[in-house]
């Protein structure tokens, strides 16, 4: 009988040390998330062998915020997209939130909002009026897979020279073998910089569209997970920690506040 006894509250004892388990969705499932950064200019880069940016700090903001913790490895865009699309449990940040992707993923955000404008080198003479001229260009580098890439696809452009690394597109624009590229009002600086040209070498010579970045959390992550992030984001716009990173890497800028998604009837 006591060994009985012993064996049924043995049981017990694990079957309630699961549940407090169950309880605790960050701590238990932390191992399972995989953090994915893409290389770009001051939203992710490494420094003396650190990984930093701005995107970079609300993500490690948010992991301790939730308690869900996992490395942040960088990654080419067109891989980490890739992997976000095939795995549960996988978040990839920055990415651009568009009609055709919001149904793949789980939004985190917005955390930060960029306007996209067709770009060219100072002195090519190109003007652009429409999207009509700038389907007669010679030639528009875009980044593989990136948001801007499928909007130019989508809207019938033929003229597209697509490159592995955004930062190459800038250098092959300066080097004149392109004739536009699109680009964004913040990246700019930061882009030219890691490409080794002059941002005083380009101008903008259309205004796009303007476009929100969020943390994509892949279609089968643990629901628990997409709650607590969402939640540590919140809070984090609440107490004024999301605006303090913003405009610490950049001065007077102002975060978005609202959610843009007309797709889904949700501007506010």
């Amino acid at each position: 009988m006591r060994t009985s006894r012993f064996h049924t509250l043995s049981q017990t004892a694990l079957w309630a040390a699961l549940g407090f388990l169950l309880l605790l969705p960050g701590q238990a499932r932390a191992k399972e998330l995989r953090v994915l950064a893409e290389l770009t200019a001051r939203s992710a880069r490494i420094e003396n062998g650190n990984l930093t940016g701005w995107a970079v700090e609300i993500v490690q903001e948010i992991m301790d915020r939730s308690g869900i913790h996992a490395e942040i490895e960088p990654t080419p865009w067109a891989r980490g997209y890739s992997v976000a699309l095939a795995r549960p449990d996988v978040a990839l940040f920055p990415t651009t939130r568009t009609k055709e992707r919001d149904a793949l993923f789980h939004w985190v955000g917005p955390i930060f909002r960029v306007q996209w404008s067709f770009m060219a080198r100072k002195g090519s003479g190109i003007v652009i009026r429409s999207l009509d001229d700038a389907r007669q260009v010679r030639a528009i580098g875009t980044y593989i897979n990136d948001a801007r890439d499928r909007f130019l696809e989508d809207h019938g452009f033929t003229n597209l020279e697509r490159s592995a690394s955004e930062d190459s597109i800038y250098r092959k624009l300066e080097y004149g073998r392109l004739d536009l590229i699109v680009g964004s009002n913040t990246g700019l600086a930061g882009i030219a910089e890691t490409a080794g040209v002059d941002p005083e070498n380009f101008v903008e010579v259309f205004p796009l569209k303007e476009v929100d970045l969020y943390i994509a959390l892949s279609h089968a992550t643990a629901p628990e997970t997409v709650t607590a992030w969402q939640k540590a984001f919140e809070g984090m716009r609440a107490d004024g920690t999301f605006k303090r990173i913003i405009q610490r890497w950049f001065p007077g800028l102002k975060p978005p506040t609202d959610t843009r998604c007309p797709w889904l009837g949700n501007n506010r």
